[in-house]
């Protein structure tokens, strides 16, 4: 599933709030189909 643009990601961890918005979306094909990675090393989660 690739990202689409206006998707909202957020690091799990309470401590951290890093928040990622998608502005522009990937070509198909050419990446974003698996979530991204925080700054602190988790794995972000896909929000609303």
């Amino acid at each position: 599933m690739a990202w689409k643009q206006g998707e909202v990601y957020r690091c799990p961890d309470p401590n951290c709030g890093c928040e990622v918005t998608v502005t522009k979306a990937p070509q198909a094909g050419s990446g974003g189909d698996q979530p991204p990675t925080c700054c602190c090393g988790n794995t972000m989660q896909k929000h609303g």
